[in-house]
């Protein structure tokens, strides 16, 4: 009776134990991945100051939220005009993304939407001024795979300000 009972005890608590080799899904939205390229492509070419390159990636009913103090949101040009501003008044721009994340919608179901964490450096080239700025970027795409909705969040006022800066005579 004690073997039967041991037995039926090492049963139980090898089976328990066992691990079922399902496969884990990642639940990633179906276009995440070309989503995510088509981010990751608008600010390669944003480095390279690149407007012309960047524009068949957007979507022509664009809205973009700015990262400045009372900005409003914008539509199409004024999200051109925004990065050219960049552009045309930083030399040496780089962006360091730390993690590049599937984006949710208000259930936490992935949408396809991509968003970044990373840190952006530039140089004033009228005063040598360098910024350094900690930002996050979200990206919303249409069907065609298009950025319709981008928000930007990051110190834009302090990083102008920093860049403005005068440097103090020695």
């Amino acid at each position: 009776m004690k073997n039967i009972i041991l037995f039926i005890s090492i049963l139980v608590l090898t089976s328990s134990c066992n691990q079922t080799g399902e496969k884990t899904s990642t639940n990633l939205n179906e276009n995440y991945s070309k989503n995510l390229a088509t981010a990751q492509k608008f600010f390669d070419l944003f480095l390279t100051e690149d407007i012309e390159g960047q524009k068949p990636l957007i979507c022509p009913g664009v809205t973009h939220y700015p990262p400045f103090y009372g900005s409003e949101p914008g539509k199409y040009d004024s999200f051109i005009a925004a990065g050219k501003g960049w552009m045309d008044n930083f030399d040496e721009i780089t962006y360091n993304a730390r993690v590049w994340l599937p984006g949710t919608d208000s259930l936490g179901v992935s949408n396809g939407s991509v968003r970044t964490y990373g840190v952006w450096t530039a140089k004033n080239p009228m005063n040598g001024n360098v910024i350094t700025t900690n930002a996050y970027h979200s990206f919303e795409f249409n069907a065609k795979g298009q950025i319709h909705e981008m928000r930007d969040y990051f110190d834009a006022s302090g990083a102008m300000a920093a860049a403005m800066k005068e440097t103090a005579l020695e």
